[in-house]
């Protein structure tokens, strides 16, 4: 399990790349909470990019649950954008449809956390 940040304008976007699973869930929460501690109001948005995650245990998931709860403790915003395969077919069994803005793409979650950094975004899809 890999995780990189990149910050553009006010959005701070973590890319997760790997498997989650039994072996690495406490090192994917030990990595993405720290990352999340200046997710507040405008100042830092984020955005978690998915689409390179081929495994996750139910685990990963009250991870990015704490995560989001996190960040709205501290008055700001987290959202998914580009599940893997994997994550499209598990996401509407969990029930989090409610808990979770998910967006097809990045550009697209950018646009809605941020206008500013959707325009300077130069990632591809």
């Amino acid at each position: 399990m890999e995780l990189q940040t990149e910050d553009i304008a006010n959005v701070r976007l973590i890319h997760i790349a790997g498997r989650i699973d039994h072996t690495t869930v406490q090192s994917f929460q030990d990595l993405l909470l720290p990352k999340l501690t200046d997710c507040t109001g405008e100042t830092k948005k984020a955005l978690l990019d998915l689409r390179g995650v081929s495994y996750m245990i139910s685990g990963g998931w009250r991870i990015l649950v704490l995560a989001v709860r996190q960040c709205q403790r501290q008055q700001g915003e987290m959202v998914l954008a580009a599940l893997s395969p994997f994550l499209q077919k598990i996401y509407p069994m969990t029930h989090f449809d409610t808990v979770f803005k998910v967006f097809a793409t990045i550009p697209a979650a950018l646009e809605h956390l941020s206008p500013t950094a959707a325009y300077v975004f130069d990632g591809g899809e």
